[in-house]
């Protein structure tokens, strides 16, 4: 047994390396590049955890507890759905009030008192309150609720740990901090953070369901629902709820989660997430009906009221004929070109922040400077734009007249005194006489600039409201354009185009396609623009990629996450596994005594173990010597052997009577939804530590395996489609050589960057 251990030695790729104190390991560096990856991400096992404990659970519980369980999962789904929908109108309702208080209060100050430094002072305490409070909430209680979270799913989904995910403070601050945002007018929507509170509450309400029944009679029901892949599922499926309820898109949200969260797609899981979104969407807008039958905001159209988002189009709008398929390659392309621009100018933007807006002070202090500025270029573009639009029906409400004659009104105060939501349905349903060229081109590019000050400030914000703004703005304009040219192309009614620009803008920024398409059909009600709108977004995202990658992926990359993109790097089928494995292991014989199994444990940061017979030796490959850690017997990871050291689960034999107690332990500390203390330093009394323990019965007997002339695409693919955390390599007489994490894959993509693109500095941290 003495010959099987570990050696600390480690070659520079290996994401095993150990850190010699804590503070290292939970040290987190800035590289102010995309081109590094943070050890502060560990990664999910998706992996069945199976053992001897979990074979003999199966065979004695029997079918009627599957049955069981199934019911139960089903139920789990469907709770997540409700409180997802009940989430979202909250939220709606509190922005809602306080949204018409204020716009109220700015027109009374404008048209009654007629008092330009009060109703700036209004403005600024309207904007600057709700900044104060939503930034707060993010930097002193909560800083990982800062950001849209869609970056964070994405990662969550696809098998990367984000620390307090699921924390239901993370959850209370999220809708704090996006009603804040909103409130106060900000560059920023509460669309993208409910899709991230969507899967908060899914991880929230699967946790709240697993501690309700282990520890009463249901634990044997909701014992084989403890893994990280069902907690996935039921967050992905938390997603998809979220936007369906902002879109009322239940089938463009499956997609959404499917197309850009998780990477195991299949039947059971499609059918499982769309049964969720199909809950949430009728209860959302049923509750929404409710709480709005008796105060309807007069402003709305006929349109906003109904069940779809956009507004229900008329078929003269949506009809379109072949020979304008040329404007909608060139809008796709021209929201492709300001999309890249956008990331691009974010991309510095954020990097300026990593560098020097470092502490809570400024962070503050630069959240309250833009909400100053909102305030400040909203009534300076009202006083200095002084164009009168005659007072329509639909637009008679929500405007202020503001040095214009009696009868019309100040047109870009329309804009500034309008939810988002408002506005958008206004750009879509409005007839061509309501707005005019030169508002819609001010409003456009301040939006443009407001949005990028907005995303990256620690609030909760958004970016899928004010993109569909931006594009539905400059779309208008282009109807107004068109229109004056050629009277005969849109008729009366622009709206075809605004939507077209809209979702150019959206998919020039995000780069989604499918999942947008889908969306924008359900929330409009026609299925006919089809065509046009996937050309639109099929050429934004040609004409983004090629620039930039999208928000979403610069943001990932820029936060050092170790994901794996959706396809293995080019030209590497020469490359085997013992050209990036870990040839650092840390092997545990099968039978060994507690002091070993302690130190070892103590003296490495390891988070999986590869359980072997003893014996070492060593073999020669392309010549190439390799050190064998013995035969292998299976796979255990630490935080199981942890819980094995702590509650003395040695020392009782494997009988029916406690095998239960074991496994509801292991599943306990193994799948847990918040930070755990893995890397903890183990204590036994000394007479402890020359017992024998038998690790066979709690260890995986059959972890996945390659071999050594294993091709790289070949294991990316496993981890990809199937989302490993560890696979082990051995050679051909089944000896443990080597190990391979998800780290492993993430890193050796950005030196295979570095030596393909002539990259002078790969940072891994």
């Amino acid at each position: 047994m003495t010959g099987v251990g570990c050696i600390n030695h480690n070659r520079e790729r290996s994401s095993l390396s150990t850190v010699s104190n804590a503070s290292a390991l939970n040290s987190k560096p800035r590289s102010h590049s995309i081109n590094y990856v943070s050890s502060d991400y560990e990664s999910l096992d998706y992996d069945h955890y199976e053992s001897e404990l979990t074979v003999r659970e199966e065979k004695l519980n029997g079918y009627k507890t599957v049955v069981a369980s199934n019911v139960i999962r089903w139920l789990i789904y469907f709770s997540i759905a409700i409180c997802t929908a009940v989430v979202g109108i909250f939220i709606d309702t509190v922005i809602e009030y306080f949204c018409n208080w204020k716009f109220q209060s700015i027109r009374y100050c404008i048209d009654v008192k007629y008092s330009t430094v009060e109703c700036l002072i209004i403005w600024i305490l309207f904007t600057v309150l709700p900044t104060t409070v939503g930034c707060c909430v993010v930097l002193f209680m909560e800083p990982s609720a800062a950001g849209s979270g869609i970056p964070f799913v994405i990662s969550y989904l696809n098998g990367i740990r984000i620390p307090r995910m699921t924390a239901v403070r993370c959850l209370l601050v999220k809708v704090i901090s996006v009603v804040c945002v909103c409130i106060a007018g900000l560059g920023g929507g509460k669309e993208g953070p409910l899709i991230h509170i969507g899967a908060m509450v899914g991880g929230s309400v699967v946790e709240a369901w697993w501690k309700s029944l282990r520890n009463g009679p249901g634990r044997k029901i909701i014992g084989p629902l403890q893994n990280d892949r069902e907690r996935r599922d039921m967050m992905a499926a938390g997603a998809a709820a979220g936007l369906s309820a902002a879109f009322g898109s239940p089938v463009g949200g499956t997609l959404m989660s499917l197309e850009e969260g998780t990477s195991f797609w299949s039947s059971s899981l499609m059918w499982k997430v769309f049964f969720c979104a199909a809950i949430a969407f009728p209860t959302y807008n049923a509750g929404k009906n409710v709480l709005f039958t008796n105060n309807t905001n007069p402003s709305e159209s006929v349109h906003s009221k109904s069940i779809y988002f956009f507004g229900k189009f008329n078929e003269n709008t949506i009809y379109f004929s072949y020979s304008e398929f040329p404007i909608f390659i060139i809008f796709g392309i021209f929201g492709g070109l300001l999309g890249a621009l956008f990331v691009n100018i974010n991309y510095r933007l954020s990097i300026f922040r990593m560098k020097h807006v470092i502490s809570n002070r400024k962070k503050l202090m630069e959240s309250v400077f833009v909400a100053v500025f909102v305030a400040i270029i909203n009534l300076t573009s009202m006083i200095l734009l002084s164009n009168c639009q005659t007072k329509l029906e639909i637009s008679s409400s929500n405007v202020v007249q503001m040095y214009c004659p009696a009868g019309s009104y100040n047109e870009i105060s329309s804009f500034w005194l309008r939810t988002q939501e408002e506005n958008i349905r206004s750009f879509f349903h409005y007839p061509i006489e309501a707005y005019s060229v030169v508002p819609l081109l001010v409003y456009c590019v301040i939006y443009f600039i407001l949005t990028e000050l907005t995303v990256g400030l620690n609030m909760s914000a958004g970016l899928f409201l004010p993109s569909l703004l931006i594009g539905a703005a400059w779309g208008r304009i282009a109807s107004i354009v068109i229109h004056y040219y050629s009277p005969g192309t849109i008729g009366n009614d622009p709206g075809k185009y605004a939507l077209l620009g809209a979702a150019a803008q959206l998919g020039g920024i995000v780069r989604t396609t499918i999942s947008l398409t889908v969306v924008f059909i359900e929330a409009t009600g026609n299925v006919q623009f089809l065509l046009p709108l996937m050309i639109t977004l099929f050429t934004a995202k040609w004409t983004g990629d090629f620039f930039t990658d999208g928000i979403y992926e610069m943001q990932i990359k820029l936060s050092g996450v170790p994901l794996l993109v959706s396809e293995p790097p080019p030209l590497t089928s020469d490359i085997t596994t013992e050209d990036f494995m870990s040839d650092t292991v840390c092997a545990i014989p099968h039978i060994l005594m507690v002091g070993k199994l302690v130190d070892i444990l103590n003296n490495t940061k390891h988070n999986g173990f590869p359980v072997v017979a003893s014996k070492v030796c060593f073999c020669r490959t392309r010549n190439i010597e390799h050190k064998c850690y013995g035969l292998l017997k299976g796979f255990i990871l630490r935080s199981q052997l942890n819980v094995i050291l702590e509650h003395n689960l040695y020392l009782t034999p494997l009988h029916d009577e406690n095998y239960c107690k074991k496994l509801e332990l292991l599943r306990k500390s193994t799948y847990t939804c918040h930070d755990t203390q893995q890397f903890q330093r183990l204590k036994v009394d000394e007479d402890e530590r020359s017992i024998v323990i038998d690790l066979r019965p709690y260890m995986n007997s059959a972890p996945y395996i390659v071999r050594l002339e294993t091709s790289l695409p070949r294991t990316f693919r496993l981890f990809r489609t199937l989302g490993l955390r560890h696979i082990v390599v051995i050679n051909n007489t089944n000896e443990v050589v080597g190990i391979i994490t998800r780290k492993d894959l993430a890193k050796f993509r950005l030196w295979r960057k570095a030596a393909t693109m002539g990259l002078k500095e790969v940072n891994v941290y």
